[in-house]
């Protein structure tokens, strides 16, 4: 069965990345394989999810296809409470008909996180 292995980020600065990565996801570097190109993996409770590429641009990059990745299942307290030492911007909104809420977390370049809880 299919499932989701991991996402690519395309960033031109790995730090402030893998910062906010730390912050609101607890992702922590670790290995990755000696491909010729810069990078880093980030693993979340031991799996290489998030995948960082260095990229030479001047902008953010404009709003496309993607939109964010979500992760679940949270405390919602305290996943606001770490959000809120972090000085990122945030918002709530909930999945209708489900007992299912949201919360979007911004970062660097543009990038979008959803963090899932149970309402």
């Amino acid at each position: 069965m299919p499932r989701l292995d991991h996402v690519t980020i395309r960033t031109r600065d790995a730090g402030p990345m893998m910062a906010f990565l730390e912050k609101v996801l607890g992702a922590k570097e670790g290995f990755r394989p000696p491909f010729l190109f810069p990078g880093h993996w980030l693993y979340i409770d031991g799996h290489s999810c998030i995948h960082l590429l260095i990229v030479e641009r001047e902008d953010d990059p404009p709003v496309g296809i993607y939109d964010h990745v979500a992760f679940s299942f949270y405390d919602h307290d305290v996943a606001v409470k770490e959000i809120e030492a972090t000085g990122y911007r945030f918002e709530h909104d909930a999945i209708p008909d489900t007992d299912i809420g949201q919360i979007f977390v911004y970062g660097p370049e543009g990038v979008k996180i959803e963090l899932q809880y149970r309402r």
